[in-house]
């Protein structure tokens, strides 16, 4: 007996298709072949040659100590998942962790202390509400309205 196995990921994809497909006038549908055709140059792997010659480049890139990095990062997540992945899953975490490593030495190069502050400060929105009016609705006492503020008289 054969297992079948659908992912989350793989049904939402299937529904959404499904759903897509329900919507397409008879006139603009693709042919069986071209679909087939299209599914399948989709499907290919990526060159792992390719792949091998992206890390060299990204790595090239990286001063010793961040090469060093990455191969530690890389050999720890292939000590731990190492048996589940393919030879070109490999290369593409390998490039992956070559590319990002580009933007971890630029963030660390900007210097923070812990006393500065963020960018952009949080402030939440309150309605113009009177503390009496907040009492009364808390108290139960009827619908409340906002208040409103009166002009305040000029001293002459």
């Amino acid at each position: 007996m054969s297992k079948f196995l659908l992912g989350r990921r793989q049904f939402a994809l299937g529904a959404a298709a499904a759903a897509t497909t329900a919507l397409i006038p008879k006139g603009n549908a693709l042919t069986i072949d071209a679909l087939a055709q299209a599914a399948a140059t989709n499907t290919q792997p990526p060159d792992p040659q390719s792949l091998e010659a992206k890390t060299k480049a990204a790595m090239a890139k990286l001063s010793p100590s961040a090469q060093a990095e990455v191969e530690m990062k890389v050999a720890s997540i292939f000590r731990k998942y190492g048996e589940r992945l393919s030879d070109e899953q490999k290369a593409d975490i390998r490039r992956i962790m070559a590319e990002s490593q580009e933007g971890l030495e630029k963030m660390r190069a900007f210097k923070l202390e812990n006393s500065d502050q963020p960018a952009d400060a949080f402030r939440a929105y309150r309605s113009e509400v009177s503390p009496e009016a907040s009492l009364g609705a808390a108290h139960g006492n009827g619908a409340t309205k906002p208040a409103q503020s009166k002009p305040k008289k000029e001293k002459k």
